[in-house]
């Protein structure tokens, strides 16, 4: 392995991006490949069973033809469900998403906090057996499906319909906090989310919500750091789709103010 050897960093949709972002102005130095899983869009709503072959079946891919020296698993759903089997079956270092359990807790007030991912993640049993490992005693801890609002970032409404986006956040976040009102920590626990924030500040400026993607690009720095494989630049950023979708996903990333080519991808 070599250390201009790229990061690989994977998803179903256009959510890794907002991770993308942020590897790209932490780790400018660093060659990126950016693989949007359209084919299997979404992780949101597949087994357990299916993530597992999905996510394990990708990987190899990754490392067949790209040869990574890190990958990022950039979904929460997978990264809760599965992430810690598929590990045991590839040699490369694989970093997941995880909700921001802890640190929600440790700047909460009340101790009152909700993790916002989509239905497949915040209805599994992973989550709970997640949340256990934390042994967080002193919280309340909600958990709310937000999958509804991962549609409209992958739809690009959120930017041409907002009106409908707010009525959509409203719809998600009231019940939650009508049940309980003393929330004032929300980890955004689906990498769609982050494109919402200002329309859940708006909503919800009582609360604070907390986006992982700075943890995780801290954690894939380390990472390189501490086996000094750290690029020595100038960086680039490859852009990957499946199922015949790169026209989709370049539309997608137009709307989020990126420009590029976006290249066929077979798995």
């Amino acid at each position: 392995m070599e250390n201009n050897s790229p990061i690989a960093v994977f998803d179903s949709g256009v959510g890794s991006y907002s991770i993308i972002r942020v590897l790209q102005k932490k780790l400018s130095n660093e060659n990126i490949i950016y693989l949007a899983d359209r084919a299997n869009f979404p992780y949101g709503n597949k087994s357990r069973e299916e993530l597992l072959a999905i996510v394990n079946r990708t990987i190899s891919w990754l490392e067949n033809n790209y040869k990574p020296k890190l990958i990022v698993v950039a979904s929460n759903t997978p990264s809760v469900q599965v992430l810690d089997e598929v590990r045991r079956d590839h040699s490369t270092n694989l970093i997941g998403i995880f909700p921001s359990i802890e640190h929600a807790v440790e700047i909460s007030k009340t101790k009152h906090i909700a993790i916002l991912g989509t239905k497949g993640m915040v209805e599994s049993l992973e989550i709970e057996r997640y949340i256990n490992s934390k042994n967080i005693d002193n919280a309340i801890i909600h958990k709310v499906n937000a999958s509804d609002l991962v549609a409209l970032v992958e739809s690009g409404t959120f930017k041409n319909d907002k009106p409908k986006t707010t009525t959509t956040v409203a719809v998600i976040l009231e019940p939650i906090l009508a049940g309980d009102s003393l929330i004032d920590v929300m980890t955004l626990s689906s990498t769609h989310l982050p494109f919402l924030r200002e329309y859940f500040e708006r909503a919800c400026p009582q609360i604070t919500f907390l986006d992982p993607a700075a943890e995780v690009a801290t954690e894939v720095e380390r990472a390189l750091t501490d086996t000094d494989i750290v690029s020595s630049g100038p960086g680039s950023l490859r852009i990957l789709a499946t199922g015949g979708r790169e026209a989709d996903l370049k539309h997608i990333l137009s709307v989020l103010d990126l420009d590029t080519n976006v290249e066929a991808a077979t798995i």
